[in-house]
């Protein structure tokens, strides 16, 4: 497999093999079971690429030219090494699926569990059997990915988002990556509203608008509420906020964060559950200071606001 063969995979789809800076174990092993249905946790998984779904995987991972299964299962198997891709001619395949598929693909999965391997199970099954609610998402700003009337569609979409660091954000104009840290809640079993030790400014913190004459009206006054942090923020701020509320009350069992994902006000709500097995500088220094400067990559499911339930986040 050449460079430039393996360059056709989506960068997004490469971050799997990196290790992550952060990954939620028992999120993505609750959703494994449900997605993939493994028949048991010692048998391999195989996941079927016929050539009626080969159009739709190319669509997605936006590859030119042809692409037979064959050569699918061999783009995939460089950069996911574990993968053992072989192609099932017509006859040794059976009667009826032969019939209805022709030629087809078998990748073949080996029981490893580790939360690791669970999410590029849960992708590659995604991106067999439900490309349409996988999205690489470059411009968070776009509104594709997080419509209402995509979210609510079953199975949940996982995202990809590349969120930029400074120099990024600049060249490209895409808003900075700012996680402005909202509670989070501690082994000691206190929930700290996080947000409101935020000391970007002498400023008076505003007051959180919970009531409007209308829906849009209240989600309009709710972007201002956050443009009015985003347009303070400091990351050093933010990244203290966290260390000193961790500091008073142990590891963090959940922490939630906003992200303004464009110059209107949307903002995404990041919902991030360590559970007590990350050390505080994952969730303040790496994630809020460091990311800030040199951006992340965040895998996770999409549920309605926007919001997002973060499976992994991985650094640049």
């Amino acid at each position: 497999m050449t460079q430039a063969a393996s360059d056709k995979l989506p960068r997004q789809l490469v971050w799997l093999a990196d290790a992550p800076l952060f990954i939620d174990s028992d999120h993505v092993g609750r959703f494994y079971d449900a997605v993939a249905r493994p028949e048991s946790r010692q048998g391999s998984i195989n996941l079927e690429i016929s050539e009626e779904n080969v159009a739709a995987i190319q669509g997605k991972l936006n590859i030119e030219g042809s692409l037979t299964t064959e050569k699918l299962a061999a783009l995939l198997a460089p950069v996911f090494a574990f993968l053992k891709p072989t192609l099932k001619a017509g006859g040794e395949a059976s009667a009826d699926y032969n019939r209805k598929h022709g030629e087809s693909t078998s990748v073949q999965l080996l029981p490893i569990s580790t939360p690791q391997r669970e999410l590029v199970t849960l992708v590659l099954h995604y991106l067999v059997n439900h490309p349409d609610r996988l999205f690489l998402v470059d411009k968070p700003s776009d509104s594709g990915w997080r419509s209402p009337e995509s979210i609510i569609q079953v199975p949940r979409s996982i995202a990809f988002l590349d969120l930029p660091g400074l120099a990024e954000a600049k060249a490209a104009g895409l808003p900075e990556t700012r996680l402005i840290p909202t509670a989070a809640e501690f082994e000691s079993g206190k929930i700290v509203q996080i947000y409101k030790e935020l000391k970007f400014t002498d400023d008076e913190l505003p007051q959180y608008p919970e009531r409007a004459s209308s829906l849009e009206a209240l989600r309009e006054e709710r972007k201002k509420y956050w443009q009015w942090f985003d347009s303070r923020y400091s990351s050093t701020k933010a990244m203290i906020a966290i260390e000193d509320a961790a500091c008073n009350n142990g590891r963090i069992r959940w922490i939630d964060y906003r992200l303004p994902i464009s110059s209107d006000g949307d903002t995404l709500h990041l919902h991030t559950c360590p559970g007590g097995k990350y050390d505080a500088g994952v969730l303040a220094y790496n994630l809020v200071k460091r990311g800030h400067k040199h951006g992340i990559r965040v895998v996770g499911t999409l549920k309605s606001e926007p919001d997002m339930n973060v499976l992994a986040i991985y650094d640049k």
